[in-house]
């Protein structure tokens, strides 16, 4: 087979990394999809992600599990996206659709980290079906992060408030960046100035983007974030939708950073 070959992430049990020649059984869910969508078949080709590396490999059986050996370690651009920086996304938890897309593009753009945090322009929850809703948005995210060739799957979240939401990001040491359509300087600037004020000495690992729910942050949670020392910054001229923000935001930072 040639040109596209579909990508996998081995099993949590996999080792990290076994050596060419090695064999490895898919999981359940991504043996059913080799198996009834993409329609592989022993001899077909893949790619297999076993922790940090990324590896060629070859479709040799399976019924219902699919095993593959493990070819040559692909390194650079053969082995898809990879980023200096985390660029992480703090999405208020909205309608079930938007977030559903504003995780798969977000994945998609190179976000390596999504946080859902509840805010007062949320729907309301009861939080009885948030095990169910973790694991759908995990899967979302896993198949995003297979189709355009992420390095990692990025760990998706839920914090109960923005103060919990600032507690967790506090240990990344990441460069926390509200988005509002009203601030004075666009992303793309405050996050190159940022970068070039550092001297290039890493003072931050990366960066969180903060997007509010559909009606916006009210004037208190506004207040509350830039207490905490956050930076302002606007998209655009336009206002966008929460689903499409985060995702926006992920792409112009990475060009921002110089790591897109």
């Amino acid at each position: 087979m040639s040109g596209f070959r579909p990508r996998f992430f081995a099993p949590n049990s996999a080792a990290a990394p076994p050596g060419a020649g090695s064999v490895l059984t898919l999981d359940v869910e991504d043996s059913h999809h080799a198996l009834r969508v993409l329609r592989l078949r022993p001899g077909d080709e893949c790619e297999i992600v076993v922790g940090a590396a990324v590896y060629a490999a070859t479709v040799v059986g399976g019924d219902r599990d699919v095993s593959v050996e493990l070819r040559e370690r692909l390194e650079g651009a053969a082995a898809g996206a990879g980023y200096r920086f985390l660029v992480g996304v703090v999405q208020a938890i909205a309608r079930s659709s938007a977030l559903d897309w504003s995780i798969e593009k977000s994945t998609e753009a190179g976000a390596g980290l999504i946080m859902l945090v509840q805010t007062a322009g949320s729907p309301g929850s009861s939080g009885k079906d948030l095990g169910g809703r973790l694991a759908r948005w995990t899967r979302i995210a896993r198949e995003a992060a297979k189709q355009s060739k992420q390095p990692a799957v990025p760990a998706v979240d839920v914090a109960p408030s923005l103060g919990a939401a600032l507690d967790r990001l506090r240990s990344l040491e990441l460069f926390s960046v509200l988005l509002d359509p009203g601030a004075e300087h666009a992303l793309y600037d405050v996050v190159r100035s940022r970068g070039e004020a550092s001297d290039g000495q890493g003072e931050h690992a990366g960066v969180a983007l903060w997007v509010g729910p559909e009606g916006g942050w009210t004037d208190e949670e506004r207040e509350s974030l830039l207490r905490a020392g956050m930076a302002t910054a606007r998209l655009g001229r336009g206002v966008l939708r929460t689903e499409t923000a985060g995702p926006v935001a992920v792409a112009v930072t990475r060009l921002a950073l110089g790591d897109w």
